[in-house]
């Protein structure tokens, strides 16, 4: 037997001792707790960017609508022919942007109409600027001119609620392609005939008791007809003024102005957030577009305040930007009055006349991200909006957050943990023509 001694070890139990195991398992610890981190970080960066992306595509999607309809207002078939008409030419050329109407104002029938003439026409009378264009300048509290109930519904913090401080807009133009028109260029209008080509809409959409829109790219007259067919023979609400006839020489186009003549509404409303993990009584802001008095259609969804100021062009020359009160009231941000521009012959009234100088219009949104974001800090929520500061929109303010604590609501109902961005635009008025 030998006896060499046994090898170093020999016989002990192989492991770590639990000094290696605590270090191992604080190692490890370090590193699922950087592996956690950096998941989190993650989630957070990619939800914020999945937000922001969607609030940016809303905004887009918003600007572009109500610029498409703000580009058309006071449009009327063949009105790209008019003049200026300021304080140095004197002259009104324009007589196709504001059409004679032969039918009282009560009986025009427009919808999410709330001008109020100075007086009661008792002949024809060419439609004022504002029929074309009518805004309300609403602060958290009221809105200058009020808003009918039967244009937007009243401001609150409840769903179906419109959301305070965002302004009202109406504006209408004529759409539609109409029909040719076979007519005598006599005085008074005599009764003509239609004639129907491809393309048109069905000559039975025009019902009984619309009202008729005549254009001769020269003229348009508003008045009642009745149809026999392809005829149309024109009648008159004023006695003793019928419809004067038309040029002959042009494409004289008749429309049906109580489908034609479209009325677009824009303002903002509170609605019930519908997906099943938002907290209970969640509510979004929505941009809302109502068409000729119909059910009010969402636009974008985010959008909290809506703000609108229009460009006037003063008699010399020279562009002003006032809030809708100011337009009305015929003043300037210091409250000086502003000389109206000349006005259509026959025109019912001179109250809110720098409607007819309005040549663009500055459009402000502040966006949101709907779902609000309660691990964000306060200097992620930070936004600018430039209307908050001034009603002339021009505050050169930092970005801030929402005012301590983000647990309580905002004056308009809405959350303060949402990601928010201004968006703005400025939309020329194509048929401006002063």
């Amino acid at each position: 037997m030998s006896g060499g001694r046994l090898p170093i070890g020999h016989g002990r139990a192989g492991g770590f001792t639990l000094v290696e195991v605590m270090i191992a398992m604080a190692l490890g610890l370090l590193l699922t707790a950087g592996i956690v981190s950096v998941f989190v970080s993650t989630g957070k960066a990619g939800s914020v960017q999945m937000r922001m992306a969607r609030l940016q595509e809303e905004a887009r999607y918003a600007v572009g609508r109500i610029g498409e309809d703000l580009g058309m207002v006071g449009a009327q078939y063949c009105s790209n022919g008019g003049g200026l008409a300021t304080a140095r030419t004197w002259a009104y050329q324009d007589r196709l942007r504001s059409p004679l109407s032969y039918v009282p104002v009560a009986d025009l029938s427009l919808p999410d109409n709330s001008v109020t003439l100075a007086t009661t026409p008792t002949a024809p009378f060419a439609l004022p600027s504002s029929f074309f264009m009518r805004g309300y300048q609403c602060s958290t509290t009221d809105c200058r001119p009020d808003v009918p109930l039967a244009i937007a519904p009243a401001m609150g913090s409840g769903a179906g609620s419109r959301v305070r401080g965002a302004d009202v807009l109406t504006v209408r133009y004529l759409s539609g392609r109409g029909w040719a028109v076979r007519a005598d260029a006599a005085s008074p209008l005599a009764p003509f005939d239609i004639v129907s080509s491809t393309g048109d809409p069905p000559l039975g959409t025009f019902a009984v008791g619309d009202l008729a829109l005549l254009a001769d790219c020269a003229q348009a007259q508003i008045f009642p007809v009745t149809r026999a067919g392809t005829r149309f023979t024109p009648e008159t609400r004023f006695p003793g003024s019928v419809p004067a006839g038309v040029d002959t020489l042009t494409d004289v186009r008749l429309f049906d102005f109580n489908r034609d003549f479209v009325t677009v509404t824009y303002y903002l409303k509170l609605v019930a957030d519908a997906d099943p993990d938002a907290p209970p009584g969640h509510r979004v802001a929505a941009l809302m577009r109502k068409v000729n008095g119909d059910a009010a259609q969402e636009i974008a969804r985010g959008v909290e305040r809506l703000d609108f100021l229009y460009g006037i062009e003063n008699d010399e020359g020279g562009t002003l930007y006032l809030t809708a009160d100011q337009v009305d009231a015929g003043v300037d941000a210091a409250g000086v009055a502003i000389a109206c521009p000349p006005q259509p012959p026959a025109s019912a009234t001179t109250k809110g006349c720098l409607w007819r100088a309005v040549k663009t219009i500055e459009l402000h949104l502040l966006v949101n991200s709907s779902d609000e974001l309660p691990t964000l800090a306060a200097g992620e929520l930070a936004y600018r909006y430039s209307c908050d500061a001034s009603v002339t929109c021009t505050s050169n303010a930092d970005a801030a957050p929402p005012a301590a604590p983000l647990t309580t609501p905002l004056d308009n109902g809405l959350g303060k943990r949402l990601l928010r961005r201004e968006f703005t635009g400025v939309i020329s008025v194509r048929n401006y023509n002063p």
